[in-house]
């Protein structure tokens, strides 16, 4: 989605901010991508904090006090776009001896994303049926093949 389309389509600052930080994830023409690599069942997060950094670098005359309120219309904003495929969670922290409770915008593993292409853990066994043993006809031309190959006395 370029700038023009994106404009035309969101006409609300947090709907276009959502979709630029949606584009940002696999984008590097967009600029710099505050999203996290995740592990486990989480893809990729981006902090609530880290996200009021990157809209106040993205949109030029926002007060601190505004990119605050504005991570979370955006936050609200993506998960409307996404019809909910991502999540939100709440997550306490310590830093200089106090805690904080910070929200993180996450990317599930198994959600379904539209136009990403996901890589099955069965692709293997759809590649080389021999390895696999998903055709009992290939595994016996194997076998009959890999027996007529062995030297003599070696069975």
């Amino acid at each position: 989605m370029d700038a023009d389309m994106r404009r035309s389509t969101a006409n609300s600052l947090p709907t276009r901010l959502a979709a630029k930080l949606w584009q940002a994830r696999t984008d590097p023409t967009i600029g710099d991508d505050p999203w996290t690599d995740g592990c486990k069942s989480v893809a990729e997060y981006v902090t609530a904090g880290d996200l009021k950094h990157w809209i106040r670098r993205q949109e030029d005359g926002i007060s601190e006090t505004y990119a605050k309120k504005l991570v979370s219309r955006t936050i609200d904003a993506i998960l409307e776009l996404s019809t909910h495929r991502l999540a939100v969670s709440k997550r306490t922290q310590r830093k200089n001896g106090l805690e904080y409770t910070e929200r993180r915008l996450l990317l599930p593993t198994d959600a379904e994303i539209p136009g990403e292409t996901t890589i099955p853990a069965d692709s293997e066994a759809m590649s080389d049926p021999l390895e696999n043993g998903s055709s009992t006809e290939a595994k016996t031309a194997a076998n009959e093949t890999a027996t007529s190959e062995a030297p003599p006395g070696d069975s």
